[in-house]
């Protein structure tokens, strides 16, 4: 008996780069601001059999390929980076208050609380009290991502959000509270060791194709056969947003690329 399985996990989050250009050599005419545009769409599916048991766990990977321009190229967070601008969670008004000290917090979800327990490997003791047993107030940093992307479902002629962050990931971004949204980080486009401080020491325009892998168990069983489309926007570092761009209508069956 065959048993198979859809793989319900964070996605995967990669990007490669294909012709980009440090445009040194020509004059910077291009907007500081970033510029996008689509380029494809490609959709795959990978099967993992699990030892002699023959159970098959299932992946979808939608591959989203986009041009990119940006007049000084601040393109990217990179993993090492921290404070305000890049934190994933922020605590309202600068001030750190546990859960239950103030009537008008809201009640306990996984998004507008951190337990300190959960943090690192034996808690994380973040309001400085000698404990690392607090529920704190938090709220998630609007900039902790740099591409945003919105997924549509046409039902009866109609497109209609299907909204993935409505039970966003944990505030950590690593525990899974629910459904994920597919944001994430673009890396610092350059291949410097050091490639964010690289490009902020020597600006300059780019362009190219970012092609951005999202890896889940969710596509399959959600889209099934439906015709979908995404909307997809990305954020520089000196938090510029780009315009934002449609995609064509398409299925995964449309998208679908031969198997290696």
């Amino acid at each position: 008996m065959e048993l198979s399985f859809q793989k319900h996990s964070k996605i995967i989050f990669s990007i490669a780069l294909f012709s980009l250009v440090m445009a040194c050599n020509r004059p910077p005419d291009l907007p500081i601001e970033p510029n996008i545009g689509f380029n494809k769409v490609e959709f795959k599916e990978e099967v993992e059999v699990i030892g002699s048991t023959g159970v098959e766990i299932r992946t979808g990977v939608l591959s989203l390929s986009f041009n990119i321009s940006d007049g000084d190229g601040d393109i990217g967070i990179d993993g090492g980076d921290t404070g305000a601008d890049y934190d994933f969670i922020t605590y309202p008004n600068g001030e750190i208050v546990k859960f239950g000290e103030r009537p008008e917090d809201p009640p306990f979800t996984c998004v507008d609380y951190i337990r300190e327990a959960n943090e690192g490997d034996n808690g994380i003791d973040l309001n400085g009290n000698g404990n690392a047993t607090d529920t704190l107030r938090i709220e998630l940093n609007e900039d902790r991502f740099n591409f945003f992307i919105d997924f549509f479902v046409k039902k009866n002629g109609t497109f209609q959000e299907l909204d993935f962050r409505r039970i966003p990931e944990s505030a950590n971004g690593i525990t899974l509270c629910g459904e994920i949204p597919f944001d994430s980080r673009i890396p610092c486009l350059s291949n410097e060791n050091d490639p964010c401080s690289a490009i902020s020491k020597n600006p300059g325009p780019i362009e190219g194709v970012i092609k951005y892998d999202m890896k889940s168990g969710l596509f399959l069983p959600v889209f099934r056969t439906d015709t979908i489309k995404v909307v997809f926007q990305i954020q520089d570092r000196a938090r510029h947003r780009s315009n934002i761009v449609e995609s064509p209508e398409f299925t995964l069956q449309s998208a679908g690329v031969d198997q290696p």
